[in-house]
């Protein structure tokens, strides 16, 4: 198959140092590898990567182990040009290293960043931007092994050189003592992108890494990425990495995987391991990348000089082609159009520009850019689809969950009336309760003023006795001069005294009795209220029992 159809499937995922070829229709991701590939974001794509670790490290020589917690990211911009992207990266350690000296342990915490870089990355070479003059014949382009056979130059990778410089903090515990604050880093990126009849698509990815050379512990690293696509959303990688420095040296090997969610959303996962004991190492990362698209133009970068079209030999060869049949012609060119290049956004096609004329470059432009609209409206309506069925799905849960809130307030609304009710039923039986309550003490109290009234008549009577045995008694001499006058009269005085005597004997008894009444019914009415505190409280009962002999005494 021809480079075009190479970089079209490879696109779908190019991670773990496959960068992104341009712009492509799916997001292209470094992750979950650590290096980077040859080709950009795309103009104007804004795309963030990331990722958590777990890990342990541990040192025979040292005696230590380590537990490893690790957060990297990488923000990437496609600025002015498909050859040129930004990048912000980075990454965050923090370790808790337990050291056994003697019979002791002793327990470390480190956390810093070991690394943040700031740099720019351009695209030199691209082979898959023009094919060669022989295979943009007519010729070439009918003939099905002529598009299937191996093609020599696929090995000839793309080639981008990336510039950057770090960044690390003062004292920092993974980094080499005397490094400098800001350091200079280069990398070159080669990449190669492969299809094969029975491996499926494949993408290998090379880089050379000068680090730190401004500084007394420069670094240098080597890493080799081989990338698989299994499918529409699947893909596995493996990854080996050299890093060599007076402060750390080491070699490492990388596995894993990424699911492409949709056309801007990946995860993956990754396993990392190493080959030595001084210290051994793993490490089990997962991670995502997001893409930010607001690519708006479709870009050929074509070589300098090419832009002419096609030459006049070519003419006169495509002039002694013209009886051959035209619907097998426009067939191939058609499975020529459906593959894409890393060199571009889909929808054109440079390979038209050597061989044949701008007016029949224009038609079959206009051809792709119809199928094109169809295919996007299809797109749209699949979507649509989906948002009216996920919409119908949201809309009918919504109304269920209405209809259970009004089952549930209907019920609460039920159980308030019958509780409002009971609370009626029970205030009415309260308020007859205090009715009967104040019958009762108003009848007590009627007998008590009815025993007052009677007690303040016998008190009345006994005044008006008292004021007439006060009165002046008659003289002895005028007395017995009466008694001698009137015995019968003297007789009858005296049966009158015995009379009122006997009389105020009687009102004395009663009003003692009255009194008693009195007295009895304030005690029980005294008696009821304490019966009615007992009720409440309880613990009253000797208080008031003690007021009863009180009251008796």
């Amino acid at each position: 198959m021809s480079p075009k159809s190479i970089l079209l499937l490879v696109s779908i995922f190019l991670f773990g140092l496959m960068a992104s070829a341009q712009y492509t229709e799916k997001i292209n991701t470094n992750r979950p590898g650590t290096s980077q590939g040859a080709f950009s974001v795309g103009n104007n794509v804004l795309q963030i990567e990331g990722g958590l670790g777990f890990g342990k490290e541990k040192h025979d020589i040292f005696n230590t182990k380590t537990n490893v917690f690790n957060f990297d990211y990488a923000i990437r911009y496609g600025l002015l040009i498909e050859q040129l992207e930004i990048r912000l990266n980075g990454r965050f350690r923090a370790d808790g290293v337990t050291q056994t000296v003697g019979a002791n342990e002793q327990k470390i915490t480190r956390s810093d960043f070991e690394i943040n870089t700031l740099g720019a990355k351009y695209l030199i070479y691209d082979p898959y931007k023009k094919p060669k003059k022989e295979d943009s014949t007519y010729a070439s382009l009918k003939s099905w092994k002529e598009h299937h056979r191996f093609k020599w130059k696929t090995l000839i990778p793309a080639v981008s050189a990336y510039a950057g410089v770090n960044f690390i903090n003062a004292d920092n515990p993974f980094t080499f003592p005397e490094d400098q604050s800001i350091s200079p880093i280069f990398v070159i990126a080669a990449q190669n992108n492969w299809t094969t009849n029975y491996g499926g698509d494949w993408a290998f990815v090379t880089n050379i890494i000068i680090d730190k050379v401004t500084t007394e512990n420069p670094a240098f690293g080597l890493i080799l990425t081989a990338t698989h696509t299994i499918n529409d959303t699947w893909a596995g990688f493996l990854e080996y990495q050299v890093q060599k420095s007076d402060f750390y040296s080491d070699n490492i090997m990388r596995l894993g995987g990424a699911y492409l969610f949709d056309k801007d959303l990946q995860f993956d996962a990754n396993l990392a391991f190493n080959f030595k004991d001084t210290p051994s190492i793993w490490t089990l990362s997962f991670g995502a990348s997001y893409r930010f698209d607001w690519h708006t133009k479709d870009e050929i970068i074509e070589q300098p000089g090419l832009e002419g079209g096609v030459t006049e030999e070519e003419v006169e060869e495509n002039e002694d082609g013209e009886g051959e049949d035209e619907d097998s012609i426009e067939g191939e060119f058609d499975e020529l159009n459906e593959n894409e290049t890393d060199s571009l956004k889909l929808g054109k096609t440079p390979f038209i520009n050597d061989f044949e004329d701008d007016g029949f470059r224009e038609e079959l432009e206009r051809d792709l850019d119809q199928r094109r609209t169809e295919e996007r409206l299809e797109r749209e309506r699949i979507e649509q689809e989906k948002i009216d069925k996920k919409e119908g799905k949201k809309f009918k849960k919504e109304e269920a969950r209405r209809l259970k809130r009004e089952a549930k307030e209907a019920r609460e609304a039920e159980k308030a009336a019958l509780k409002a009710e009971k609370d009626k039923e029970k205030m009415i039986q309260d308020i007859d309760a205090e009715l009967d309550k104040m019958e009762q003490d108003k009848g007590v109290d009627q007998e008590l003023e009815d025993l007052d009234r009677q007690l303040k008549e016998l008190e009345k009577m006994e005044q008006d006795l008292n004021i007439e045995e006060e009165k002046p008694k008659e003289k002895p001499e005028e007395k017995k001069k009466e008694e001698e006058i009137d015995v019968d009269a003297e007789y009858e005085q005296y049966q009158k005294e015995q009379e009122k005597t006997k009389k105020a004997e009687e009102k004395r008894r009663k009003k003692e009795e009255k009194r008693r009444l009195k007295e009895e019914k304030k005690r029980q009415k005294e008696a009821e209220k304490i019966k009615k505190n007992n009720e409440k409280d309880p613990n009253i009962d000797q208080e008031i029992e003690k007021e009863l002999e009180d009251f008796d005494r």
